[in-house]
C-alpha cells in the first residue's frame, strides 16, 4: 500500500469514526448497533464474530468501548497512525458536544420540552442497547457452558439488584473470563484426551 493510499485510508477511519460519534447517543452500547451497521455490513472491516470477541475484550479493559473499539481496528488496519486517526474521530464530536452542552445543561434543563426530549432519548437509548445485544447474542458459539454460565450471571444480577447487593459488574467479567479460561484451555481439552484414550 503506498503512502497515499494508507493517508487516505486513514482518512476514511477518521471520517467514519467522526460520523459514529456526532451520530451515536445513549455511550458505548446504545453505538454499538450503529458501529455494526458501518464497521460490519457496509465497510466490512471486522466480521460479526470479531465484534463479539472485541466487545467482550472492549468491556473487560478499562475505558469507553466505543473508544477501544476503535483504537484496536484502527491499529489492526494501519498500525498507530491508523488507530490515532480512529480514536481521534469518535473522540472529538463526543467532546466537543459535551463541552457545549456543559455550558448550557443548567438553563437548557429548566424548559420542559428539553426534559421531555431527555425522557424521549433514554427510552430510545435501551431500545438500542437491547437490540445490540439480541444482535450479538445471535452470533456467539452457542455451548453448553455458554447457556448455563449466561444463565447463572442473569440470575445473579437479578437477585443482587432485588436485595439491593452492591456487586460490581466488573466481577461478573472477571469470573466469567476465569470460568472461560477454566473450561476451554483445561476442562475440555482433558475431556477430549479421554474420548480419544478410550476409542483406542
Amino acid at each position: 500500500m503506498t503512502w497515499l493510499m494508507k493517508k487516505i485510508s486513514c482518512l476514511k477511519l477518521f471520517l467514519t469514526f467522526l460520523k459514529l460519534g456526532l451520530f451515536s447517543f445513549g455511550g458505548g452500547p446504545a453505538m454499538l448497533m450503529l458501529i455494526r451497521e458501518e464497521i460490519v455490513t457496509k465497510k466490512g472491516w471486522m466480521s460479526d464474530d470479531e465484534l463479539t470477541e472485541m466487545v467482550g475484550l472492549s468491556e473487560s479493559t478499562p475505558g469507553p468501548i466505543a473508544i477501544n473499539l476503535a483504537t484496536y481496528l484502527g491499529y489492526r488496519k494501519h498500525g498507530f497512525f491508523g488507530a490515532l486517526c480512529a480514536t481521534l474521530g469518535v473522540m472529538v464530536p463526543t467532546f466537543l458536544i459535551m463541552f457545549i452542552i456543559s455550558i448550557f445543561f443548567r438553563n437548557l434543563m429548566q424548559y420542559q420540552p428539553v426534559q421531555f426530549a431527555f425522557m424521549g432519548v433514554k427510552v430510545a437509548v435501551v431500545f438500542l442497547i437491547l437490540r445490540v445485544a439480541i444482535s450479538l447474542a445471535k452470533h456467539i458459539k452457542s455451548s453448553g457452558f455458554a447457556v448455563i454460565l449466561f444463565l447463572i450471571v442473569a440470575i445473579l444480577m437479578i437477585v443482587f439488584h432485588y436485595f439491593n447487593i452492591d456487586f460490581s459488574a466488573i466481577y461478573f467479567i472477571l469470573i466469567g473470563l476465569f470460568l472461560g479460561l477454566l473450561v476451554y484451555s483445561l476442562i475440555i481439552p482433558l475431556t477430549h484426551k479421554k474420548k480419544e484414550e478410550v476409542q483406542k
